[in-house]
């Protein structure tokens, strides 16, 4: 019995402790999807919101979120046309998900040669920006993955 109260207490304790991350989120519809809103749509990074008008102009934002993580803020956005953008604390991006083709601005240059040398034809679906690496979704289903400095490394 007494095993199964510091079970119970520890778990209790593990939970309460997943919550302690601070989450903002804001929907912009007429729906709430979360009731801790605290970040208004105005107070969104100025370079996200001019990243956004130069590369999705047609699109509007559905849902920005700001997050406070262990390496900083984090802020994620997605689009009516299905686009999500993830957005490090300086507000640089960091992952794009675009099924109808990120733009090729955004590709860095050795990468885009590549894709465009060995699989004429195909888009980037997803790009990834992680410490050491780029991860590269395409349309075809393959999955590619380069160095930070854009050589190509493996099929994953």
């Amino acid at each position: 019995m007494k095993s199964n109260k510091l079970s119970l207490v520890l778990f209790f304790s593990g939970a309460m402790m997943f919550q302690a991350v601070e989450k903002r989120e804001i929907a912009l519809k007429s729906e709430v999807i979360s009731t801790n809103i605290s970040v208004p749509f105005q107070q969104m990074p100025a370079n996200i919101k001019s990243f956004l008008a130069k590369y999705y102009p047609k699109a509007t934002v559905t849902k920005y979120e700001s997050k406070n993580t262990l390496v900083g803020r984090k802020y994620e956005v997605k689009l009516n046309n299905g686009v999500e953008i993830d957005f490090d604390k300086n507000g640089n991006w960091e992952e794009i998900s675009d099924k109808q083709g990120v733009p090729t601005a955004l590709i860095p240059v050795k990468i885009k040669a590549y894709v465009d040398k060995k699989y004429k034809g195909a888009k980037v679906e997803s790009i990834d920006k992680e410490k050491n690496k780029i991860k590269v979704d395409l349309n075809n289903d393959i999955d590619l993955e380069f160095d930070k400095n854009g050589n190509f490394l493996r099929i994953d």
